[in-house]
């Protein structure tokens, strides 16, 4: 009887703590880095990153020892974040760096970053640091980045408006010369 009811809590326990995870593909991560305000000047180098720590996968997770434990797509050292609940040096919970949404992990690696640069982690400086990086130039959102905000909106004419003032602007440009051309005659 006793351990059934543990059986139960163990599968109770284990569907909380499912997480949804994604593995992205190389220019969908790109898409994502550039859409949470990571530096075009370093996306290889995230991107690189992020493939020899998680392989691309949200729910990576890696325990070297029951206190070092890595979590998520940047591999995020348990000294940010806090198991359970919101703690660490980037005030978030271990669990929220694995799932699909990466807004909030992007803003801890950005963190961890401005304190101690790519050098953190042990696998950029291994097998990124002064190697091919990654060629994301192909993406479509590297070649055209989809943040492209639009013209205000006192700016913005039809495609129809703007092409006709066009066509008369030429017309009359036109005949201004023929006049020219006639009256110098």
């Amino acid at each position: 009887m006793a351990s059934g009811r543990v059986a139960v809590v163990i599968l109770i326990a284990l569907s909380l703590t499912i997480v949804e995870c994604k593995v992205f593909t190389r220019c969908q991560l790109t898409r994502e880095l550039l859409k949470n305000g990571f530096s075009r000047t370093f996306i290889s180098n995230w991107v690189c990153l992020i493939e020899q720590e998680s392989d691309r996968n949200t729910s990576a997770f890696h325990a070297k020892t029951p206190r070092r434990k890595y979590y998520g797509l940047f591999q995020i050292g348990s000294e940010y974040c806090k198991e359970g609940r919101k703690g660490g040096k980037c005030d978030i919970a271990c669990e929220a760096l694995l799932d699909e949404d990466i807004r909030d992990d992007g803003v801890c690696a950005l963190k961890v970053f401005e304190q101690e640069g790519f050098k953190y982690w042990s696998r950029w400086e291994a097998r990124c640091k002064g190697q091919l990086l990654p060629d994301i130039e192909k993406c479509p959102d590297w070649q055209y980045p989809s943040n492209r905000s639009s013209p205000p909106r006192d700016k913005r004419t039809s495609p129809s408006r703007g092409r006709r003032s066009a066509l008369r602007k030429r017309f009359t440009l036109h005949l201004r010369s023929k006049r020219s051309t006639v009256l110098s005659l």
